[in-house]
This record gives structure tokens, sequence and C-alpha cells, in this order.
């Protein structure tokens, strides 16, 4: 009887993520169907789910037949509407799923430079549109070291030069157009002074930030209570995801401003985690928790996209303090 129910059918189910798409093909395109930004939003967040759901399939990281993490990334993105629009960061975020993906790959190889290497140039790629992506390769360091086995010398030094490869072709082009004062200039833009102005956040900002943030804190409490029922090579994979995760919590409150890009990071590592957990957590209760989460998810894009119109005047009002726009309750 309980593999019959409708939470298993919508998480091992084929039909689970076309469903989404179609949704998010409808939603995504509903205030302007001739949006070209909104349709390289849409193209750019498709690819994007794509090379999650490649991910998934090739290191198995869920131990049953499911497209989940794929489509909770298309519905935790589509449940926001500030993030459907084009923006040359969601390059950078590409670079980062595809990233994932190569060094996924250099799990325990006895030659990994080539995937270590890859892994890193596309972090420099990333880091051209978006520098503070970074700070990932510290994370990636430590997950080669500990989890994936493949630190060494030589290892060490591909990801060196993989990820100064991009910096290096840019330096080259800046000094052919004698402008190479815009490569300084990108790092002083995407370090903003201290102290980090938290005032800039808005409330649908905040709002969709904590409960992701809520739902990760399951999924964190799942796995460390679980992670044994996966196999050795998925837990270690497992946490590299929980070290960026670790990472990404902590620029997000580094870097407030940048909040815009860094949530799409955020969205897209925590979707991996959320997904194992409501794809692998048991029992009736949890089936409850299951279908009251989904309403709470749909409740607030709900509320998003009605912020995101406009349409709540008396609820949500935007009060200027200091120059910053923030964003509070009316009274």
């Amino acid at each position: 009887m309980y593999n019959h129910t409708l939470r298993n059918q919508i998480v091992t189910g084929s039909w689970t993520l076309p469903v989404i798409a179609c949704l998010a093909l409808v939603l995504w395109m509903l205030p302007d169907v001739t949006s070209v930004s909104l349709w390289g939003g849409l193209a750019l967040t498709g690819a994007v789910t794509y090379v999650v759901m490649e991910i998934n399939n090739r290191f198995q990281l869920l131990r049953i037949r499911s497209r989940m993490m794929s489509s909770t990334y298309l519905f935790l993105t589509l449940l926001c509407p500030l993030l459907h629009t084009w923006h040359p960061h969601m390059l950078a975020l590409l670079c980062y799923a595809l990233a994932y993906a190569l060094l996924f790959a250099s799990y325990q190889q006895a030659h990994p430079e080539g995937y270590v290497f890859h892994t890193f140039l596309l972090l420099g790629m990333g880091s051209l549109l978006f520098p503070p992506l970074l700070i990932a390769g510290v994370g990636y360091w430590v997950s080669m070291l500990f989890q994936l086995r493949v630190m060494s010398w030589r290892s060490f030094a591909a990801s060196l030069l993989g990820v100064l490869t991009p910096f290096w072709l840019w330096t080259v082009w800046l000094l052919w157009h004698a402008d190479v004062e815009r490569l300084p200039a990108l790092f002083m833009q995407a370090w903003p002074a201290w102290p980090p102005a938290y005032f800039s956040l808005t409330l649908p900002q905040l709002v969709t930030v904590g409960t992701i943030a809520f739902y990760l804190l399951l999924a964190f409490i799942y796995l460390c209570r679980n992670a044994y029922n996966d196999k050795i090579r998925t837990r270690m994979l497992i946490y590299v995801i929980v070290t960026q995760q670790v990472l990404l919590l902590a620029g997000m409150l580094l870097l407030p401003q940048a909040v815009h890009t860094q949530f799409r990071l955020f969205l897209l590592n925590s979707s991996l985690l959320i997904a194992h957990h409501m794809s692998l957590a048991r029992g009736r209760l949890f089936d409850l928790w299951f279908y009251l989460s989904l309403l709470l998810l749909v409740a607030l894009g709900v509320f998003n996209y009605l912020c995101h119109a406009g349409w709540l005047p008396h609820i949500v009002s935007c009060h200027p303090l200091q120059g910053i726009t923030l964003c509070l309750p009316s009274c």
C-alpha cells in the first residue's frame, strides 16, 4: 500500500519532471511571451536542470530511480519570479553545475588531473562573470583531499592551471585592447565595503531564503541520521555538496548585496540536498509532511508572484532607509 501512495508516484514517476517543465513554460512566459530576457532565462534554467538530471543519473545520488533532484531545482526556481529574467551571472551558475559533474567523475581516479583541470577551468570561467565564485575552489580542494581522495601535487597544480587559464586569456585580450584596468575593477566591484548591507534585502527575498534554509536544515538532520543507508561513494559525493553548501551560506551572509546571484547558487545546491531528503525519507507521517510542504511551497510561490506583480501594496510596502530600499510589512 505504501509503495502506491501519491508521494511515491511523484518521487519515482517519470512524468514529474515533464509536468513541472510544462508548468514552468506557462508561468515563466506568462508576463510577456515576447520577452527575450525571459526566454533566455528559461533556456539557461533548462540547461542547468538537464545538467542536474545527468549528475543524478550518472552518479546515482539517489538510491531509487527518480528525477526528484532536477524536478526540485526547477520547481524551486519556478517559485522565484525574480530569477526568471536573463542575467549574465546565469552562465556562472551553468559553469558551477558542469563543474560538479567533472569533480564527481574524479572520485578515486588514479589519474584525476584531467577532470580536476576542467573542473577548475569551468570555475575560472564562471568567476570571470561572478568573482566570489572563486571561493568554491576552496571547497573543491577540501573535497579532493577528504571525500574524493584525489589530492596530490599534480592535481593541485592542475587545479591552479585550470582556474588561472581564463584569467590569463582575458588579460591578454585586455592588453590587446589597452584596457587592463577592467581586471582589478571587476574584483573591486564584486567585494563591496564592510559591513554587509542586510537592509538591501526585500521581504520576498527574506521569506524565500528563510523557507529554503528551513528545508535545508531538515535535509541536514536527515542526512546526519541516515547517511549510513547510502553507499560509501554516494555518501562522499553528498558530503562534497554539503561542503559547498557551507561556503554558500557563508557567502550569502558576507555578501548580501549579491544576493541575486548568490541565491541562484544557493538554490541549486540546496535542491540536491532537499531532494535527497524528500525522496528517501520514509513513514506515513512523512507522507503527510510531504503534502503539507507542497502546499507551503505553492503558497510561497503565490506570495512571490503577487509581490513581483505589485498586487500586494497593503501587505508589502517599500521604505527608503539611509539610501537603501528596505521592504517591510505595512503597519
